[in-house]
């Protein structure tokens, strides 16, 4: 053993090593203090990565949404827009029909159209021939006299007129009451372009 000095005091070695103990806690702290630093601001810097990514994946989906719903949109339009062409062919075949069953009933239905063609005739019209079809040219015969002048007006039997329709030819133009031409105005109307068909 070494013997103690009385009142000695310690080296500077002793006082560094003492230093250099007591300096060593604060720098751990300080390290930690560091280390806690750099994971916040590491946390921070992924958080924001993250918030931006997010955002431009949610933009992105909100785009596909979006463009998926237009598109989606745009198909039901397009349905709804067939959808009423198909209600509006129906219709119209359904109406045909009961138009050719009405004059096959009732064949008398061609008297009002003829008096309708004869008197949008011009009265200066001095001769003019009315076509019509020859079954419908037999009921017409019947009531002639009472409708027109003989010596103006010459029935002709047509039998490309359909039933139902006249075809009235003068020196100023033709007047048109066939029911191709009558039926061709009432689906230019409803914005269609449905032929009669026999």
């Amino acid at each position: 053993m070494t013997p103690e000095l009385p009142n000695s005091q310690p080296t500077a070695f002793e006082r560094w090593e003492v230093v250099e103990l007591a300096a060593e806690p604060d720098a751990q702290q300080q390290d930690e203090t560091n280390l806690q630093e750099a994971r916040q601001q590491a946390v921070a810097v992924g958080y924001e990565e993250g918030l931006q990514a997010g955002r431009a994946d949610a933009a992105q989906e909100s785009l596909r949404m979006k463009t998926l719903a237009d598109s989606y949109m745009n198909a039901l339009d397009a349905l709804d827009f067939r959808l009423a062409d198909m209600v509006l062919d129906l219709a119209l075949d359904v109406a045909r029909q009961v138009i050719a069953g009405e004059l096959a009933v009732h064949p008398e239905r061609i008297l009002p159209i003829v008096k309708l063609a004869l008197n949008q005739m011009a009265e200066t019209t001095r001769e003019a021939r009315l076509l019509l079809n020859p079954e419908d040219a037999a009921l017409i015969r019947q009531h002639l006299d009472q409708i027109v002048d003989k010596n103006r007006l010459r029935m002709v039997e047509d039998a490309r007129i359909t039933r139902g329709g006249c075809l009235i030819e003068t020196t100023h133009g033709d007047l048109d009451g066939t029911l191709q031409a009558r039926w061709r105005q009432v689906v230019q109307v409803l914005g269609s372009n449905q032929g009669w068909i026999e």
